[in-house]
């Protein structure tokens, strides 16, 4: 039954794995066609610019050659028969290519609506295959990674209570992600947009100071793609995919320490093995709101991150050398320390251990366990 079940679960990882790549060639053809439907609208934007301003110039041809003409009919007999003929030929062309140039006009606008709504439909469809491979990537980790877990849980309450903190999880990670797109990406582009603007105008009053302009917005842009990057590598490192849990835990620890100005010190003690994709996104999530706390609370110049693996086991040891704190009055107050309650209701949701010291003036000391599971190895 074991051996069937995984057979079941193999081939639905790999048609989700088949979905997945699906997915994302549809989202590189939108985002590639997006790109060429804005090129062509901004153009068209300023065909339509252009075309406005002939437009116009040509009403003012027209009006002045109607009146002409009526003034020469008004007053015909000032005027020889070859200069009446000649003010309406006038008239009369200055009128057709207005009008030519009204139905250009039409026709540019109209092309104009519908590459904006095709432009909105192309952004649906990457929004939505953006969602999409989140959640098939999650449902690819939790195959991968907690099916025989689940699959051990005999008690239903137990089952739906790691359902609950799972939804809880995911929904605190999506708050966050919104909140930091929102104060920084977001902020930074709408900042980006205005400068154009403002650069725009500057072209046509004081072109010498687009330049200095121009060099202003690549910094600011290459800003914004750090934070971007930065937002992507706090979501899902790629070095934990790529080169495993010591290589991620240490490029995020050089981050952190260029970013707060905090000695990062990682010892790793044991072999280093590879786990469940889960555990391994557990061990880095503790070891990062493990040493936010520090940069957040403790006032420490330094923390020591100790990296246990043991064969049954993996432990992680985060100490701090700051100002402290109470740990009764603290846990008390649940409200003002998500961090620490996450913390250990992570390492609760593995079945691990989780330990907590502190005393006021003289540091804090956070340990945790989670029963270690190789890939393709037998459970702990």
């Amino acid at each position: 039954m074991s051996d069937k079940l995984g057979e079941i679960i193999k081939n639905t990882l790999a048609a989700i794995e088949s979905g997945k790549e699906e997915i994302f060639f549809i989202a590189e053809t939108s985002r590639n066609e997006t790109l060429r439907l804005t090129n062509e609208l901004s153009q068209l934007k300023s065909d339509i610019s252009e075309i406005i301003s002939q437009v116009d110039a040509q009403e003012k041809v027209d009006r002045q050659k109607r009146m002409m003409l009526m003034e020469v009919n008004r007053s015909f007999q000032k005027y020889t028969q070859k200069e009446m003929i000649e003010a309406y030929a006038e008239a009369k062309d200055a009128q057709v290519t207005l009008q030519l140039l009204q139905s250009r006009e039409a026709q540019l606008r109209k092309r104009r609506d519908e590459l904006e709504r095709s432009l909105n439909q192309m952004r649906a469809t990457i929004e939505r295959a953006q969602n999409l491979m989140t959640q098939v990537s999650m449902a690819i980790s939790l195959l991968q990674g907690g099916i025989e877990g689940a699959l051990n849980f005999q008690c239903h309450e137990q089952r739906q209570e790691l359902g609950l903190r799972v939804i809880k999880a995911q929904e605190d990670e999506r708050r966050r992600v919104a909140r930091e797109i929102h104060d920084g990406p977001a902020q930074t582009l709408a900042n980006i947009v205005l400068r154009l603007e403002i650069a725009g105008k500057l072209l046509e009053y004081d072109p010498s100071r687009v330049k200095a302009e121009l060099m202003d917005l690549k910094n600011l842009v290459r800003a914004n793609l750090q934070d971007i990057r930065r937002i992507i590598f706090d979501l899902r490192p790629m070095a934990l995919d790529d080169l495993g849990l010591i290589a991620a835990i240490s490029k995020y620890l050089d981050n952190f320490s260029e970013t707060y100005g905090i000695e990062c010190e990682l010892l790793i003690e044991g072999s280093e093995k590879r786990l469940f994709p889960t555990m391994e996104v557990a061990l880095f999530r503790l070891i990062q709101e493990g040493i936010t706390n520090v940069a957040k609370h403790a006032h420490s110049s330094k923390v020591k991150i100790v990296l246990n693996f043991q064969d049954d086991w993996t432990s992680a040891r985060i100490q701090d050398y700051g100002k402290g704190f109470d740990i009764d009055s603290t846990m008390q107050t649940p409200g003002e320390h998500f961090g620490l309650i996450g913390m250990r209701e992570r390492v609760e949701m593995f079945y691990g251990r989780f330990s907590l010291q502190s005393c006021c003036g003289e540091g804090t000391i956070i340990e945790f366990s989670i029963p270690s599971r190789l890939e393709g190895g037998d459970k702990p």
